[in-house]
């Protein structure tokens, strides 16, 4: 059974991350017929379709495909927590009774949600500096210098770069910065999931 969900999890945030970067493409409006844009919406069409027609998109936000990707986090909790409740999954305590509070099966979503983001947003850092560094030239380089930009803009500024050029040195430290803030992020994010299943177990 471990096996069955671990396979489910790992299925389940893919769909998750498709649907926030979904809504991460269309707010920074990168062209729908980019390949990486073609890929996310046929991985997500299914749900945001539908749900975009109760929830539309508004302030520049796809809610629609945030939505989609809480729905798909929370169902993922709730059959993890049907699963530990019951004794298929290791983390159970048959020696005390599991609390059920719906709020913390939705904080918990709202925890792994963020946490597949950090995960994906470190991925794209990391495909972006390897693209910047061993093939410029490639034509996904301006796709992912356009996704990790809003990470390395903070960064940018505070070393006094602009444009990829530098008042003091050389060398751009910003996905440096970045890497290490996604990290602490990732961290706090296990900090709390480690307080919310304390209260559900």
């Amino acid at each position: 059974m471990t096996i069955i969900w671990l396979a489910l999890k790992t299925l389940g945030s893919l769909f998750v991350v498709a649907c926030a970067m979904r809504a991460y493409l269309q707010a920074l409006r990168l062209h729908p017929q980019n390949p990486v844009s073609r890929l996310i919406f046929q991985m997500t069409d299914w749900l945001v379709r539908p749900l975009r027609r109760l929830v539309p998109g508004f302030g520049g936000i796809d809610w629609a495909s945030l939505l989609g990707a809480m729905i798909i986090a929370l169902a993922l909790v709730v059959t993890y927590y049907l699963l530990v409740s019951v004794g298929l999954l290791p983390d159970a305590n048959p020696l005390q009774k599991p609390v059920r509070p719906f709020g913390w099966l939705v904080a918990l979503a709202l925890i792994w949600a963020l946490g597949w983001c950090v995960q994906l947003a470190v991925v794209l850092l990391i495909i972006g500096v390897l693209l910047t560094w061993i093939a410029p030239m490639h034509p996904l380089k301006p796709v992912f210098s356009l996704l990790v930009a809003p990470m390395l803009l903070p960064f940018q500024r505070l070393f006094g770069r602009r444009d990829g050029k530098s008042r003091g040195s050389g060398f751009d430290f910003s996905p440096i910065g970045a890497f290490l803030m996604l990290q602490i992020a990732s961290g706090l994010l296990s900090e709390m999931e480690s307080g919310v299943l304390r209260h559900l177990f």
